[in-house]
């Protein structure tokens, strides 16, 4: 048996309708303790602090530091403009830290996870006995770069979380994509562990509103990273092609730009019903309803939206070259289309709308990446990782009464 912690933003017991890593960590903490390991959450909230059991995990919600007056100066700059953004996520990578450390001297663990995310996993300890793993949920350069966001905070965020996968015992990622994007831009060894396949909840009954007889769903993030916009564009080729095809957006996103998108198709903006974020039991009553899911992101992380959709046999229509081809084989159990390929995407909807495709909604999904992806497999990989991780970093310096300090030169403070 293991003890093992995870240290997140976010999870399901804080976030309703909680993003990719809350439900992964929700998902692996439940695989965990139906095989008698301990898990344990620490999780930064906006609740009050308090520790919760949830389905056999004990969630820790941790707010603000104020320990010591270094700490407090620190999280006063949080608030000072320009600045204050890098501030706030050093000061709460150090709560996070510390509360997991306080648990620690009571009940020790043997293994810590933490996310590259906002860089929560920074100020984690190296400690004799104790693996830190990082898990890159995301690759915030490449986010920002489709974005358009050059700021100067989320240029801080950026070498904040390389800093933390460069101080974890082992970093890897769920999709090739980014572990190649981290090995090959920045130098960091980024391995691959693919998570674990399944739904977090069963799906209701009935969906919780009306929807149409048909339709291809689009759902998740709603946005530009995740190809709304992209969509759109094709939208307006394959309602002119195939006037019966109805479509449906559900998730959360910006209210304002995603209901002028659906506005900017003209006469044909009543065939696409909006549903802002439901739960997820409901968002899988609306799934298992879909001819299939339509996620033409421009960069993602092997999504849970494609893996869900996989697990209950909905045929994905996706990007080809940013993680979801790892999940989808063309033709089998999707259509692939190249990045940005208006037509393409167009004329793949309207394939899946007329019956043209020899894939079908219903399908198992197994075989390739699905084997890698069971429950018991992906949930040994986790630990074997561990294991040799732990060998690994028997070797490596411990630390010292200045463990939890930030080296200026990981962070590339004077990095322009």
């Amino acid at each position: 048996m293991a003890r093992i912690a995870f240290i997140t933003p976010e999870f399901v017991t804080d976030v309703r309708n909680a993003g990719g890593l809350g439900n992964y960590l929700f998902r692996i903490g439940k695989l965990l303790v139906e095989r008698d390991h301990q898990v344990e959450i620490f999780v930064y909230s906006n609740l009050e602090p308090s520790i919760v059991m949830h389905e056999g995990i004990r969630v820790e919600r941790v707010t603000r530091l104020a320990r010591g007056p270094w700490l407090r100066i620190m999280e006063n700059m949080s608030r000072v403009p320009r600045v204050g953004y890098v501030f706030h996520l050093i000061t709460r990578a150090y709560a996070l830290a510390a509360a997991m450390q306080r648990r620690h001297r009571v009940a020790p663990f043997d293994i810590v996870q933490s996310s590259d995310y906002l860089a929560v996993g920074l100020a984690v300890r190296r400690v004799k006995g104790r693996v830190h793993l990082v898990r890159c949920s995301s690759a915030a350069d490449l986010c920002n770069e489709v974005s358009g966001d050059s700021s100067t905070g989320e240029k801080w965020r950026e070498r904040l979380e390389r800093a933390t996968l460069r101080r974890a015992d082992k970093a890897y990622a769920p999709s090739r994509f980014v572990s190649a994007h981290y090995r090959n831009r920045h130098g960091i060894p980024v391995d691959v562990l693919r998570p674990p396949m399944g739904l977090e909840v069963t799906p209701s009954i009935d969906p919780p509103c009306g929807l149409p007889d048909r339709f291809l769903l689009h759902f998740g993030l709603l946005g530009n990273r995740t190809g709304t916009p992209w969509l759109t564009n094709a939208l307006r080729i394959a309602f002119e092609a195939e006037p019966s095809l109805r479509m449906v957006w559900a998730g959360r996103g910006k209210f304002d730009e995603i209901t002028d998108l659906r506005d900017s198709l003209g006469q044909h903006r009543f065939k696409v019903q909006i549903l802002y974020p439901l739960a997820k039991p409901d968002v899988y009553a609306v799934l298992q309803r879909a001819d299939a899911t339509v996620l033409p992101s421009l960069v993602d992380n092997l999504p849970n939206t494609a893996i869900e959709s996989l697990t209950l046999g909905i045929p994905v229509i996706g990007t080809r070259g940013v993680s979801i081809d790892e999940l989808v084989e063309h033709g089998i159990t999707g259509e692939l289309v190249p990045l940005g390929d208006v037509d393409g995407l167009a004329s793949a909807m309207v394939k899946f709308w007329r019956g043209e495709t020899s894939v079908r909604k219903g399908f198992a999904w197994r075989g390739g990446i699905a084997e890698e992806m069971q429950p018991e497999r992906a949930v040994e990989n986790l630990l074997k990782m561990a294991a040799a991780a732990a060998g690994s970093s028997l070797n490596a310096p411990l630390s010292g009464n200045d463990s939890m300090k930030v080296n200026a030169d990981e962070v590339n403070l004077m990095e322009s």
